[in-house]
């Protein structure tokens, strides 16, 4: 079996491509507090679900980061 190498390069995009995916969900999670006009308590007791929602995010993605690498593969060839 082939031995792979991670760079470092790739675990900061990665880093970021979750980070970027946490503030949409928390973001996403401040704007419902605002439109259902609930308490801002809320921002914290449901922390656990914003960090699901922001795993949620991040697959979904991956999964357009690797439809868009099969097509510009294709085109490439």
């Amino acid at each position: 079996m082939k031995d792979t190498i991670i760079t470092a390069k790739h675990k900061k995009r990665e880093l970021l491509f979750l980070l970027i995916s946490f503030l949409i969900a928390f973001v996403l999670n401040i704007y419902s507090i605002i439109y259902y006009n609930s308490q801002w308590k809320e921002l914290f007791t449901t922390l656990h679900i914003t960090v699901l929602f922001s795993i949620v995010i991040y697959f979904l993605l991956i999964i357009i980061r690797l439809i868009i690498r099969g097509v510009t593969s294709l085109f490439k060839k």
